[in-house]
């Protein structure tokens, strides 16, 4: 449901779909609706589709993942957890420093237990003059380390 309430918000401001944009990577040259190098990772249980998530990586510093959701028959069973491990387990064997996501208010907490913190807003101010994330009005940006040695 927050996804279809995004989507609609979104294309009444931009009047487009943002959700569509990403998903199918679709480029523009304006730098902030250019979602090309998104990837669309899906976890499926028995053939179903449980969990998906979108995700870019922008270099060796920084991925970031702006979408995702778990259908609700699947919901509280773990599917976003083994989405997310596996993600992070990709990222790590490319040398990614660190996951950064938009997170809606509600859901922080499930975020946190994933290992998330909300980022400091000297870090995200830092992120976004190096590169264009994509983030939501009313959301908290978060963060996950996947290096150790990260000079941030």
């Amino acid at each position: 449901m927050y996804a279809r309430v995004l989507r609609d918000k979104q294309r009444f401001y931009t009047g487009r779909d943002v959700a569509e944009d990403v998903i199918f990577g679709r480029e523009s040259k304006l730098k902030r609706v250019d979602f090309k190098g998104f990837y669309t990772v899906i976890l499926e249980e028995k053939g179903d589709v449980a969990t998906v998530a979108t995700v870019r990586v922008h270099d060796e510093r920084v991925a970031e993942l702006p979408l995702a959701a778990t259908r609700f028959s699947h919901r509280r069973r773990g599917m976003c957890r083994v989405l997310v491990d596996e993600l992070e387990k990709q990222l790590r064997e490319l040398r990614v420093e660190r996951l950064v996501l938009p997170a809606v208010p509600s859901a922080l907490e499930t975020w946190t237990k994933l290992g998330f913190s909300k980022m400091r807003d000297e870090d995200k101010s830092s992120l976004l003059q190096k590169y264009t994330l994509l983030d939501f009005q009313g959301t908290i940006m978060c963060q996950k380390i996947l290096k150790t040695h990260s000079p941030w």
